[in-house]
């Protein structure tokens, strides 16, 4: 029941080995509710009580478990630093009702993340490097072209946990959110631009974001879309073996929100050397990728839908820090290129 807790012989076992005393929680009593969670008072036979506080499953901004556990860490570490009253203990997790304790996360702990080893390949970020003098597309382009579409298709074919709409109309607005707001993205590169940027001064930075504002609105409910995404889908973590077999990394950022945030992220980098080269072989690429994706997956909306991540995409290929040799004139073409996109809700090439 969303209403109830874990058991209070479970809580009693894992309070008793958190705290190194013996516990024993004789009742439960909901005691409030708040905008993301509800509140419960646990009392235990030597007069002591708890608060747990648990997350509602529809809090908006948090639709996915693994932004509730960052929220709860974060509160978490707020409190132990400040060392007020009521004290904190730590962040319970429970899955199948087989309740454990958080390990200890602070400014000194160093993060690591594991997976099995195998050698790669060449990216095909380094492939299409050596491809700006090709004037035609190849069989060869087409067979790797479809293995990445069967494979990003195949991650959309994945559909949210519940099926709730209202959950999942959430869990869709926070995929378009992070267009904007993650950590890493649109703020950020927008926050190191010089206020004289040629290519995109502050003025003009104000009215790029407005235009992504606009976009994020635009999409905004379209929870019949929501899948599930690799979240940095770009041809920098896509490899290819000698073999022609395709391995994928670094899922990341986004993971879940609408497919055309993943198509764009991908068609972005055909675009950015359409633009710089001129060769139409990319653009041969970018349609041929489009038109195979549609045919995979029925998405008659994708040409529009990419226009959603195009905003960021089009930061990216003007930040300094990544291309701190562009060509001002170059820039100022692309960037009022992916303007162009954001205006109209729907790409194009030219």
């Amino acid at each position: 029941m969303e209403d109830d807790l874990i058991s209070k012989e479970d809580l009693s076992k894992v309070l008793s080995e958190k705290t190194g005393r013996v516990i024993k929680i004789v009742s439960v009593e909901r005691i409030g509710e708040g905008y993301h969670s509800k509140g419960f008072k646990a009392s235990a036979s030597n007069g002591e009580s708890f608060f747990v506080k648990k997350f509602k499953s529809e809090a908006q901004g948090f639709s996915f478990p693994e932004r509730k556990i960052f929220s709860l860490l974060v509160s978490d570490s707020m409190g132990k630093r400040i060392g007020n009253k009521p004290k904190s203990i730590g962040v319970l997790l429970a899955n199948n009702n087989n309740p454990e304790f958080v390990s200890k996360i602070d400014e000194n702990t160093d993060f690591y993340h594991v997976q099995e080893y195998e050698e790669l390949g060449e990216s095909y970020f380094d492939m299409l490097k050596g491809r700006k003098q090709k004037k035609q597309i190849t069989d060869s382009d087409k067979e790797e072209i479809r293995k990445v579409v069967d494979y990003i298709a195949g991650v959309h074919s994945i559909k949210y946990y519940s099926n709730d709409e209202k959950v999942k109309k959430e869990a869709y607005n926070d995929g378009l959110r992070s267009v904007i707001n993650n950590p890493e993205t649109t703020f950020v590169i927008l926050g190191e631009l010089e206020k004289d940027y040629p290519i995109l001064n502050r003025e003009e930075q104000k009215e790029y974001l407005g235009l992504m504002y606009d976009l994020m609105h635009k999409w905004r409910n379209r929870f019949e879309r929501l899948s599930a995404l690799h979240g940095d889908f770009w041809a920098g973590n896509v490899f290819f073996g000698k073999d022609g077999e395709m391995k994928v990394i670094d899922y990341s950022r986004i993971p879940w929100g609408d497919p055309g945030i993943d198509i764009g992220w991908w068609l972005a980098l055909y675009i950015w050397n359409y633009f710089e080269t001129r060769n139409p072989y990319f653009k041969e690429l970018g349609e041929f990728f489009l038109d195979e994706y549609e045919k995979r997956t029925g998405d008659k909306e994708i040409r529009k839908a990419v226009s959603i991540i195009l905003g960021l995409q089009g930061l990216i290929f003007i930040f300094p820090k990544f291309y701190p040799d562009i060509d001002i004139s170059l820039g100022r073409r692309f960037i009022g290129h992916i303007k162009k996109i954001l205006r109209e809700g729907r790409f194009s090439w030219d």
